[in-house]
């Protein structure tokens, strides 16, 4: 999260191009909602289950960072000379999310945009809703991301889910579950790795969906190592999303 945002800090003074990043958590980790609250019950579930607890510098629900694909796209809004995505956060989210539909076309997967129908805030799982800032096929949500905007600079980032074991976020969050032959009946959400049937390795996966932002923004996107300005910012920026297990948290 530190690394996201010390980008988007360098970005902001012209020190780094628009950047496309893809990356894991390691150990895996639940990353919360900047203004999210977790009960101390489900707090010390998780962590007693070996996952970490991080917050993001994006509004939005919990999300699992278990064999899934974490991405971020940071570029400027057109208020700025150098900018290309609309000031519009509902558009913005619109053209990024086109690079990773691109990414999924090429292999033949068509997701759809979701809709924001009602409020989620009584949701703790981002898995669990579908507004318009996420990914879905057939219902089944698929890519989940959140968005901040800095004046003329958009972060934006979110999870693609590979292989996640449909149940880990339910257990994790203690939601009660009404049927006990629930592993039988209940898909809460999609995974890349079943509806390619596992002929994926990671590493394509990256090219392609880099692929897709090269499409959605007519640019090439080179690889590059963090800068200086980038490396210095990171750990003044890690107290930011540090999650302090015992602050008080209410549902």
């Amino acid at each position: 999260m530190a690394i996201d945002e010390a980008i988007m800090e360098a970005h902001s003074q012209n020190m780094c191009p628009p950047t496309l990043r893809l990356y894991g958590f390691s150990p895996p980790a639940v990353s919360i909602g900047l203004n999210q609250k977790l009960s101390q019950e489900i707090i010390e579930n998780i962590t007693k289950n070996g996952f970490q607890i991080v917050r993001r510098p994006t509004g939005g629900r919990a999300v699992l960072h278990l064999d899934d694909l974490t991405y971020s796209f940071i570029g400027k809004t057109t208020d700025d000379p150098s900018g290309f995505l609309s000031t519009s956060i509902t558009a913005a989210y619109k053209q990024i999310c086109l690079g990773l539909q691109n990414a999924f076309a090429l292999l033949n997967i068509q997701p759809e945009i979701g809709q924001t129908a009602r409020s989620y805030r009584h949701i703790a799982d981002c898995f669990q809703s579908t507004c318009g800032a996420d990914l879905h096929v057939s219902g089944k949500k698929l890519v989940g991301s959140a968005q901040v905007k800095r004046k003329n600079v958009v972060l934006q980032h979110g999870s693609i889910l590979l292989k996640q074991e449909q149940n880990t976020m339910s257990y994790l969050l203690k939601e009660q579950i009404p049927d006990p032959n629930y592993e039988l009946q209940l898909e809460r959400h999609a995974n890349l790795f079943d509806l390619t049937n596992n002929k994926l390795h990671l590493s394509q996966l990256e090219k392609i969906i880099k692929v897709g932002f090269e499409q959605a923004f007519a640019v090439s996107f080179e690889t590059q190592t963090l800068n200086k300005f980038e490396l210095n910012n990171i750990e003044r920026l890690k107290a930011n999303y540090q999650f302090k297990i015992k602050e008080s948290a209410f549902s």
